[in-house]
C-alpha cells in the first residue's frame, strides 16, 4: 500500500487522506457502523481544501463587498456501499472534484482498503451566504476547483 501523509496529499487531482478506524466507528459487530463514512467523506473533503482559497476559513471571511461571507452546504449525497470495514483498518479516502458551476462543485468520493473499494459517493457542494442563498464562488475559490478539475481531466481521471 502506498503510504499516505497523515494530512494528506493531492496528487494528479485526487487528494487522498488517511482514515483509520476506531471502536467508536463501530457497531457492536466491530463492523464500521455505515453513517460513519458520511463524516468520513466529509473529512476528506474539509482537508483537501485546508490551507486553500477554497477553504471554509477564507470564504467566512471574505468581506461583504466582495461577495462574502461565504461557506458550504451539502445539498446531494449519494452513497454506495461495496465492502464491510471493522476496527483498526486504515483506509484511504480519495476525492475529486468532477464539475465546477456557478454556486456548486461536484465531486467523486471513495474509500478504500488497499485495492478493495469500500464505498463510494457522487455528491453536490453548493456555496451560499451567510443568509443560506445560493452565491457565486469568490473568483479564487473557483479557480482553485477549476485548477483539481484540469489536473483531474489532464490524469486521465474523469475520463474513466
Amino acid at each position: 500500500m502506498t503510504m499516505v501523509p497523515p494530512t494528506g496529499e493531492w496528487n494528479g487531482g485526487i487528494f487522498r487522506f488517511p482514515i483509520r478506524i476506531y471502536y467508536e466507528d463501530t457497531d457492536v459487530g466491530g463492523m464500521t457502523y455505515h453513517g460513519r463514512y458520511v463524516s468520513f467523506f466529509e473529512r476528506v473533503r474539509s482537508e483537501s481544501i485546508r490551507g486553500s482559497e477554497a477553504d471554509v476559513d477564507v470564504l467566512f471571511n471574505i468581506p461583504d463587498d466582495e461577495g462574502g461571507p461565504l461557506t458550504y452546504v451539502v445539498s446531494k449525497l449519494n452513497i454506495a456501499y461495496h465492502q464491510q470495514s471493522k476496527i483498526n483498518d486504515l483506509l484511504i479516502g480519495h476525492s475529486m472534484v468532477t464539475k465546477v458551476r456557478a454556486a456548486a462543485i461536484e465531486a467523486k468520493q471513495w474509500i478504500t482498503r488497499g485495492d478493495t473499494l469500500i464505498a463510494s459517493a457522487d455528491i453536490l457542494v453548493a456555496i451560499v451566504g451567510v443568509d443560506g442563498k445560493p452565491r457565486r464562488w469568490h473568483p479564487k475559490a473557483r479557480d482553485c476547483w477549476k485548477q483539481w478539475m484540469t489536473e483531474a481531466h489532464e490524469a486521465g481521471h474523469l475520463n474513466e
